[in-house]
Parts: C-alpha cells; structure tokens; sequence
C-alpha cells in the first residue's frame, strides 16, 4: 500500500494510459493500492490532470445511509447531452444506472454547509443515466483501486428535469428504465445510499475540506436507484423518474 506522491503518480499514470487506450490492467501491482481514500482521491485528481480534462461532474453515493460516502470528479470529456449514442466497445464492463442529479446554479466555495445551505446552490434536479465501468480486468479488488478509478464512472448522460422542489419524492419515486422497450428496471428500486440530497450536501463539505470549489453548471448525480445492470445489448436505453424528467441514450 501507498501513500507517497510518487505512488500517487504511478497509479494516475496507469489508469490515465488505460482511459487512453483498449486494454484494461489484468492485475494492479498490490504495491499500488492506495493505503487510505485520502490517497485514492489524490490518484483521482492527478488521473484527470494526466488526461488534460476538467471536473463537469462529480458523482457521489453510498451503500447505506448510514455509511461513510465516497464521490469521484467526472471529466468533462465522457459528459452528454441525451439523445445521443454511445459504443459499447469503448467501456471494459459496462454497467447501467439510473440517477437524480442536481446542476449548479452558482460556485460553491469552501466552507461548512447544512443541507438547508447546500441546496440553496442548486439550480435544477435531473434525470441522468450512468455507464459504470472499470479499467480493471480482475474483478473483486480492493475497494480503494475502484475509488482511484473515478469511483467505476464510464459516462454520464444527462436528461431533462425542473428547478429544485424540496417537495419532490427523493427517496423512492416512482420510474422506467428499459432498453429497447424492453423493462430492465429491478422489481425493488431506491437509492441505496438514501436522500440524495444529504449526499450533495456530503459532497461540498468533503470538497470544501480538500479546498475545492465547485464550479456552477457543475452535475452532480447522486446514486442509482437501479442498482447496476450489467449491459446486456444494444439498443435505446430509456429512463424517467417522476416528478422529474427523462433521459435516454443509444447503445451501439
């Protein structure tokens, strides 16, 4: 395990030349798993500086509400609109989820925020559609080299929404998320990781401690309420959450 900057570089250097390239890392060097989250997070922002990209998203969840959260900045270069197709020969493994995220309306600087704070930033509520992905072959690693790997994120496609209601069902709405017609959505949805919006406000405090501020028109998308889908086949890929929006992208 690492925590020295020189370890820090070595594996951004890895994950940065495995996004450029075809060939997923068959079996990371143990020596490079990151010792903590703090140094995770420190490969997260040297991969995207590597790479030349800028944070357009940041995602964030949980395994329980209860739970410690983990985020990961999104570079702007795997963003979209919906209505557009994406490959499936360009992820390792991809996975499909269904999200709520909210849009930035003004830059977050750092600070400590509650919720009631937080949310006043906020400028609108989305429906987004996650392809998960790694750039490991071996599955069943550490969960601190997923969090290197910008938290598993392959692309993130945004849909439509509404300015923010707190009076929104945030908890467990009511959705579809089908591909090529076809229901693909789990028999039990929700977020497991609980109110998204108590993950926001997670997230800004957490970056705020790490000195980052998050710039305005920035999404952030807060866990799937599906679970992760395994990607099947290709096709349209619909989802709508209530109240909200929808959002959809074609698999080729």
């Amino acid at each position: 395990m690492f925590e020295n900057q020189a370890a820090v570089e070595s594996l951004a250097q890895l994950l940065a030349d495995t996004r450029r390239g075809d060939t997923p890392i068959d079996s990371p060097p143990p020596a490079l798993l990151p010792a903590d989250a703090r140094a995770a997070y420190a490969v997260q922002l040297r991969t995207l500086d590597l790479l030349g990209e800028t944070i357009a998203a940041w995602k964030v969840g949980a395994k329980a509400p209860s739970d410690l959260p983990n985020c990961a900045p999104i570079p702007a270069s795997v963003v979209s609109d919906a209505g557009g197709a994406l490959a499936l020969d360009d992820f390792f493994r991809p996975g499909l989820e269904l999200e709520i995220a909210f849009r930035l309306a003004r830059d977050i600087k750092p600070g400590t925020y509650d919720e009631r704070a937080a949310m006043m930033f906020v400028g609108e509520t989305l429906t987004t559609i996650e392809i998960t992905d790694s750039r490991f072959a071996t599955k069943g690693l550490d969960s601190r080299f997923a969090l290197a790997d910008l938290q598993n994120n392959g692309a993130l496609v945004i849909g439509s929404g509404r300015g923010y209601d707190a009076s929104l069902n945030y908890m467990k709405p009511k959705l579809t998320f089908s591909l090529d017609g076809t229901d693909i959505a789990p028999a039990h949805t929700g977020n497991t990781g609980g109110d998204p919006r108590a993950l926001l406000t997670w997230l800004v405090n957490h970056n705020g401690k790490r000195g980052i501020t998050m710039r305005a028109g920035a999404i952030i998308t807060c866990g799937s309420y599906v679970g992760m889908i395994p990607a099947s086949g290709k096709g349209e890929l619909r989802g709508t959450i209530d109240g909200i929006g929808e959002v959809s992208v074609t698999l080729k």
